[in-house]
């Protein structure tokens, strides 16, 4: 049985809460092209061969990060998402529902962790940090510094985080959460997917020796076509810390959402609907 190798950085159940079910389309948009398209399947789509295949003891090891992945995140992913949309119709918030938001947290946590883009920048200032040094080291830390660096030859990147570690790491040092579920009021408004999942930002929330740390205190995940979660750290908020809500948006404020993902994509953007999403692009370019 051969292993798989086209490792997806934007999860393909993540994928699917934005195709046009009644087409079977997803409509794209690549901002550094200015190029409209679609896809029929989500095996193509924002997935990087050997993304996560790591380089380790001498051997590639195809599987542990994709496995951490399918058991933490994606085989939970519609269950959660099942929770979440029944919540919003209820707005009975339980200890499933805190659960499931918990879980997306998480899920937004890893998003941009798992592009192409994020990895290369990681290994490409861990070499950078190592370069004034190398030159001027013994023959023997030369060595084990090259050999930290022996996966480029097999592995396109270190790959040394696991996402459930990372995910269950940060979201400690978050504390209680705030949450924002938006709607959009007009049935013609629909959110965008970046490929980079989710996005975050970050803050000083934590006391350490350095004052100048700041860890991510914000996540933001488009969920799907009419589903878009703000989590906060309630660390952000000095002495009134606000209720988590459930909110329908105007047209303006969806728009406003979306400027935002398309801005933190790295190319590209996924929408439900074609129309919608040249609108927006077109009212976009006008700005």
């Amino acid at each position: 049985m051969s292993i798989p190798r086209n490792h997806h950085y934007v999860s393909q159940i993540h994928i699917k809460q934005f195709f046009n079910k009644e087409e079977n389309l997803i409509y794209l948009y690549d901002k550094m092209k200015c190029n409209f398209f679609s896809k029929n399947t989500t095996k193509s789509l924002f997935s990087e061969k050997d993304s996560n295949t790591r380089f380790i003891n001498h051997k590639k090891d195809y599987c542990t990060l994709e496995e951490d992945l399918n058991s933490h995140f994606e085989s939970k992913f519609p269950e959660n998402f099942k929770i979440i949309e029944d919540f919003i119709s209820n707005e009975i918030l339980t200890e499933s529902v805190n659960n499931a938001l918990l879980f997306f947290a998480k899920y937004g946590i890893i998003g941009d962790m798992r592009t192409p883009q994020y990895k290369q920048n990681v290994d490409d200032n861990i070499l950078e940090a190592f370069q004034p040094i190398i030159h001027q080291c013994t023959p023997q830390l030369k060595q084990k510094i090259q050999e930290m660096f022996a996966f480029k030859q097999e592995a396109k990147y270190s790959n040394v985080i696991e996402y459930s570690n990372i995910a269950e790491q940060i979201i400690e040092k978050m504390g209680n959460l705030v949450f924002a579920i938006i709607i959009p009021n007009n049935l013609n408004d629909y959110f965008l997917l970046p490929d980079c999942s989710s996005f975050t930002a970050r803050e000083k929330i934590n006391i350490y020796f350095n004052p100048d740390i700041k860890e991510i205190a914000y996540i933001a995940i488009p969920l799907s076509s009419k589903i878009f979660i703000h989590f906060y750290s309630e660390k952000l908020f000095d002495n009134s810390i606000p209720d988590s809500i459930i909110k329908k948006a105007k047209s303006e404020e969806v728009f406003d959402l979306n400027m935002k993902t398309l801005n933190f994509s790295y190319t590209t953007v996924g929408c439900e609907s074609e129309l919608y999403l040249r609108s927006f692009i077109d009212k976009v370019h006008n700005q």
